[in-house]
């Protein structure tokens, strides 16, 4: 079992999403089985969804996001943003399903970091 951060928590239940919060640990339970990936560390201070460091089974690393439901299609607009941005810019989408708000992210770290760094000084300037 993980802890869910209070910010998550509260925002779950703000938005009436009370029935995800009672069944996030079968939605993870399946996603880890699904996915064949291992939930790592709950990151704390996540505000929107409850994100968490993950270990896939041929042991690379990655953040596993499960966006708290809500009106307004939040995880289906942030899958779509994040695939029209072509890896420019932010974290790599790995996978993602919008019917369970999840998506599978690269974890940043100085590799990746350097490539976004990289990527935004090949931008032009506007």
């Amino acid at each position: 079992m993980f802890d869910v951060p209070a910010v998550v928590r509260n925002k779950a239940v703000s938005v009436g999403a009370v029935r995800w919060l009672h069944d996030l640990e079968r939605l993870v339970d399946g996603i880890e089985r699904d996915w064949a990936l291992r939930i790592g560390r709950v990151v704390p201070d996540a505000s929107e969804a409850l994100v968490a460091e993950v270990t896939l089974q041929d042991g690379s690393l990655a953040v596993l996001k499960l966006i708290v439901p809500r009106e307004g299609d939040a995880a289906k607009h942030e899958i779509t943003v994040l695939s029209l941005t072509e890896e420019e810019g932010c974290a790599r989408l790995l996978r993602a399903d919008e019917s369970r708000g999840a998506l599978l992210l690269e974890r940043l770290g100085p590799r990746a970091c350097s490539r976004l760094c990289s990527a935004a000084h090949r931008r032009p300037r506007r």
